[in-house]
């Protein structure tokens, strides 16, 4: 029984809902107890209608039983007898609750949807613990996320033209689970990152856990930095939110999964600890999602007692109830626990059974980032055993699926997340435009002629220095541009270990011909936004300029610490991975394509901001030149990086959770000391010495992602 857990999470929503939800509760109130109390003195009118549709609710999200179903059968017929027609509204959820707890998820998600219906009708508004909100634990269920996909599209519409503007943040929710399950992580950070601005206004409590699902979303992506940063502002947050005890134990599993992501087992079953002494014991689900994370940790320092203590725990609980690999609450793989479990007693052919089982499982949620980990580790299994007919059969799965997210990831996500960021500034500047112009009229008729000349006056000022300020950060690095307000100038600066990448167009003058100047300079647009997006916002690498058809950026500067070569290298192979794309989607629609070639070198430069109109920040020296020489002396489609780039690259590892890392583990071992398989980020093709034009003979490598790698 596939079933969807209730209890102990704030994705659970039924804390939230209480809280939040004023128009079922005429006082909100965060305990079921209190809400049972106060239907004992309420009267049959609507306010009872309204307590008995929430305990109703609540109930069932709490206790997982038909026992809601009898409050809710309740509110109907007062309704009904009162019609009152936002009572009604909630009468299918009724049929919507009894499918749901016979896993008859195809029905449910039509109740659901009826219900939901409803609502609009009467514009309630739906945040957390609403139909709206929980239909996609459904869509997670029934593994149906093309349709979750296209419910939250179409209602994110309706509700942006039509109303309540809650429902506007809980779509975007809902459509950042799908985005995020899809792999495309830029895209799902965006409706979460929207989903918060909402949620901020009209249900305050529940921002926070945007705030946490964002940086569960850059941990997913591989961007721990960022991820730590919004966990920690979210951990900050949640002992004033509304679910604090709920919400601050999912944020230690998110923090204990960081730091078992880059091996530092100690600190990762702390976080674990710490969170379950959180939880009571009726916080089933929860404690369940915690063990499943203590048992690994306990495999990999040796303590196999105690992992095998929590592991007929959680296996007696799988025998008792159904647990979901993966639900709104989080992943608890069960399968996975037994597999390393096996794995540590040396029973190979056992623990291959229960990764079989959990591909199966995966495969049946349709879970494309768990499908992908599974089948990277059977095929390690099977190649193992030396079943090589099954090993290769697992690799060509795990090649096709993630070719077609990369392209997709590549297309769509990049394209998307620039194109979703212009609308959302877009929609900010109105706001504040409308902001404006009423501050203007209180001001015009609340001072006299004198004051009023000196507020607008101030207003104006502080509007124009904060859009020079914004054009500034927009042409200059943030570093710099405080430099330059503060002393007038910025000095130039020596920097030991920079890594530069060039791009150039093969086929640009040819495609110049072919395509209007229009159609060029929008096609050009189009490649270096998607460019931006790869080395900006995923790898904090610094865009230095275009001229022409070429590109030019470099990691380590201004802060040396905001990049690495490995980050340099992973934005090169994504740039290229998005060219090949673009010429298969332009070939395919007979339209004239550029392709590319990649130069990478790591060394030292001078960077600075040049001449005092139009100033711009560059770099001098002469690894500016051997990177140049490594873009003109590369092949299309190709990344050809030098000797020393190579030096500090070549030892990449990746662990089986698709953590990469050069520094944290000893790149010659095949494990990090834990239990878990290291495998090369990246493979490389030695070239020789290469002649390039006034450096003589080079040295130079072509680099691609390791067949391992998994993200």
């Amino acid at each position: 029984m596939v079933a969807r857990p209730w209890c102990g999470s704030v994705f659970a929503g039924a804390i939230a809902f209480l809280l939040t939800s004023t128009t079922l509760l005429g006082q909100p109130s965060p305990l079921l107890d209190s809400l049972l109390l106060r239907l004992k003195s309420e009267g049959n009118n609507t306010t009872r209608v309204d307590l008995l549709n929430a305990v109703g609710i609540a109930w069932t999200l709490a206790h997982r039983d038909t026992g809601g179903i009898h409050y809710l059968r309740q509110a109907e017929a007062l309704a009904n007898e009162l019609d009152y027609g936002a009572g009604k509204a909630y009468a299918p959820m009724i049929e919507a609750y009894r499918y749901e707890l016979t896993d008859r998820y195809p029905e449910a998600i039509l109740a659901y949807k009826a219900c939901i219906e409803r609502l609009d009708r009467y514009g309630i508004p739906q945040g957390w613990g609403s139909p709206l909100m929980d239909i996609r634990s459904l869509f997670i269920s029934n593994g149906s996320q093309p349709e979750r996909l296209d419910f939250y599209t179409a209602a994110l519409e309706r509700y942006e033209q039509n109303g309540p503007a809650l429902n506007v943040g809980t779509c975007h929710h809902g459509l950042g689970g799908y985005y995020l399950m899809q792999r495309q992580y830029a895209l799902a950070i965006e409706h979460y990152m929207r989903a918060r601005e909402v949620f901020r206004i009209h249900e305050p409590r529940s921002a926070n856990n945007e705030t946490m699902v964002i940086g569960q979303v850059y941990q997913q992506w591989g961007n721990l930095a960022r991820a730590e940063q919004f966990l920690m502002e979210a951990l900050e947050g949640s002992a004033s939110g509304h679910n604090a005890v709920s919400e601050t134990a999912e944020l230690y599993l998110n923090l204990g999964d960081l730091e078992a992501g880059l091996a530092d087992t100690a600190r990762a079953m702390d976080y674990y600890r710490r969170g379950r002494a959180l939880l009571g014991p009726a916080d089933r689900m929860s404690r369940t999602l915690f063990r499943s994370r203590l048992i690994p940790c306990h495999l990999w320092v040796g303590e196999l007692d105690t992992a095998r203590i929590e592991l007929d725990s959680l296996n007696l609980l799988r025998d008792a109830e159904a647990i979901t690999l993966s639900s709104i609450d989080g992943r608890c793989e069960v399968d996975l626990c037994n597999h390393l479990y096996q794995l540590k007693l040396g029973d190979a052919p056992l623990a291959e059974r229960y990764l079989e089982r959990a591909l199966e499982a995966a495969i049946a949620m349709k879970d494309l980032p768990l499908m992908l980990k599974y089948r990277k580790m059977l095929a390690a299994r099977y190649g193992a055993s030396g079943d090589l007919p099954k090993e290769a059969e697992q690799l060509r799965a795990y090649t096709r699926l993630n070719d077609s997210l990369q392209a997709v990831a590549d297309q769509r996500a990049i394209a998307g997340y620039e194109g979703t960021v212009k609308e959302r500034e877009s929609a900010l500047e109105l706001q504040r435009r409308e902001t404006s112009i009423k501050q203007q009229r209180i001001v015009l008729l609340s001072a006299g002629g004198g004051l009023v000349v000196l507020l607008v006056l101030g207003y104006v000022i502080y509007r124009g220095k904060k859009r020079s300020d914004e054009l500034l950060l927009n042409i200059l690095p943030a570093e710099v541009a405080e430099e330059l307000k503060a002393k007038g100038h910025a000095d130039a600066k020596h920097f030991d270990n920079v890594t530069i990448l060039f791009t150039d167009f093969k086929g640009f003058t040819e495609a110049s011909e072919k395509l209007s100047p229009q159609e060029l300079v929008e096609e050009l647009n189009t490649c270096f936004k998607a460019f931006d997006g790869i080395i900006i916002t995923a790898r904090g690498i610094e865009k230095i300029k275009t001229i022409g058809d070429a590109y030019m950026c470099a990691g380590g500067l201004p802060v040396p610490a905001s990049s690495t070569p490995m980050g340099v290298v992973h934005a090169a192979l994504e740039m290229q991975a998005f060219m090949i794309a673009r010429k298969k989607e332009r070939d395919a629609q007979g339209k004239p394509a550029f392709e590319m070639r990649v130069g990478i070198h790591t060394g030292p430069v001078v960077a600075g901001i040049v001449g005092v109109k139009k100033f711009a920040y560059d770099i001098w020296g002469d690894t500016v030149n051997t990177a140049s020489r490594m873009e003109s002396s590369g092949e299309v489609g190709q990344v050809n990086i030098s000797e020393s780039t190579y030096a500090l690259v070549k030892d990449a590892v990746i662990d089986e959770d698709g953590v990469a890392s050069t520094h944290r583990v000893d790149p010659h071992r095949t494990s990090d000391g834990t239990g878990r398989p290291l495998h090369p980020t990246f493979t490389f093709t030695p070239r020789g010495k290469v002649q390039a034009k006034g450096k003589g003979e080079m040295e130079m490598y072509f680099v691609q992602l390791s067949a391992n790698k998994s993200a």
